[in-house]
């Protein structure tokens, strides 16, 4: 606390004792005789401005060390502060203040919780109503000629990965409390979600490489499955017909690495930097294919939570490339820690 802000603090009550000090020297004005008094008068204002100077400097740092240490250290344990001045009256004042608003936040905290649990049981819910409605349609498609059906089963597929991400994104508001830790054949992941978006790439007659080598890690296989998913089908979606995609593995002392290259349209220069931003659908997403920009953010963000990083590298007219890497020895103590909580 600076001496002004306890000026201005005390104000009334140094105007107060100001005020005093002249009442008293105007009753003994004109009490006595100037001649006789005026040394006693100038002695004894200054013993009391002396006093008063005393009682303001003790206020003072009184009010540094009670409220110092709350404005010094605002992100501590401001409640254990507050009661180590128990009986204090703005200290008790202030105490009170902080349980009204802590009381609050917790009701609303709980409110939200609540409100978001309820909103998760009905996506899931609404999820698995959808599911067996598609099933249902893929039944009826197995009796339609293999010609005829196609169409339909690319747009059925279509629906499936929109529903399967609904649901994730419902999750993803929650991810860091739905981890599970386990050893994981990342490759075996991929594979999984390239059979998963097998039909967008036949749809198109995409020629798709591979050279993979096996390697595991400790993480949450369903989340890596979102992470390649998406990127994967972001490729289905920005690749012409008769394009490539290649995905290969590469291991170094730190990381291991899987490369996902398309020879699509690639990224313009200006978005590149913005294509993991919430809700960013960049020029592509706004003149191509329609794009909500969320899914390479929560992508991004699962990944962060992870331990896994994602790099991007593209040149626009002819590739992008994906660069997902999954670091060595980090991966089980950070995943660990946040499965924990």
């Amino acid at each position: 606390m600076r001496l002004i802000d306890y000026i201005r603090v005390h104000k009334l009550w140094i105007l107060s004792h100001v005020m005093i000090l002249i009442i008293i020297n105007s009753v003994l004005y004109s009490s006595f005789a100037i001649s006789r008094s005026a040394a006693d008068m100038i002695y004894m204002n200054l013993l009391v401005i002396i006093v008063q100077l005393a009682m303001m400097t003790a206020g003072l740092f009184s009010a540094k060390k009670k409220y110092g240490r709350i404005l010094q250290d605002p992100g501590g344990n401001i409640e254990q502060i507050v009661s180590s001045y128990k009986g204090d009256f703005y200290m008790d004042m202030l105490a009170g203040a902080l349980a009204d608003q802590r009381r609050l936040h917790r009701e609303r905290e709980e409110n939200y919780k609540r409100g978001m649990n309820e909103f998760q049981e009905y996506i899931t819910q609404w999820v698995h109503d959808m599911k067996v409605n598609l099933a249902v349609c893929e039944l009826l498609l197995e009796d339609m000629g293999s010609e005829a059906a196609y169409p339909f089963r690319g747009q059925t597929e279509q629906m499936k990965f929109r529903v399967n991400q609904i649901l994730h994104v419902a999750r993803a508001n929650h991810y860091d409390e739905d981890i599970a830790a386990e050893e994981v054949d990342v490759c075996l992941v991929l594979r999984a979600a390239l059979k998963e978006n097998a039909l967008f790439f036949i749809h198109k007659n995409i020629e798709i490489h591979t050279e993979l080598q096996s390697f595991h890690v400790i993480s949450d296989r369903k989340w890596i499955h979102y992470i390649v998913g998406q990127i994967l089908n972001n490729s289905s979606k920005y690749m012409p017909n008769n394009g490539r995609l290649d995905i290969w593995t590469r291991e170094e002392e730190r990381a291991c690495h899987i490369h996902i290259k398309d020879s699509g349209i690639g990224i313009p220069r200006e978005d590149i930097a913005r294509i993991f931003d919430k809700g960013f659908t960049g020029r592509n997403g706004r003149t191509g294919t329609k794009s909500t920009g969320m899914g390479l953010y929560y992508a991004k963000q699962i990944a962060e939570t992870l331990r896994i990083g994602i790099e991007v590298a593209s040149r626009e007219g002819e590739y992008t490339e994906f660069i997902i890497s999954f670091y060595k020895l980090s991966d089980y103590y950070g995943i660990s820690s946040v499965s924990g909580h």
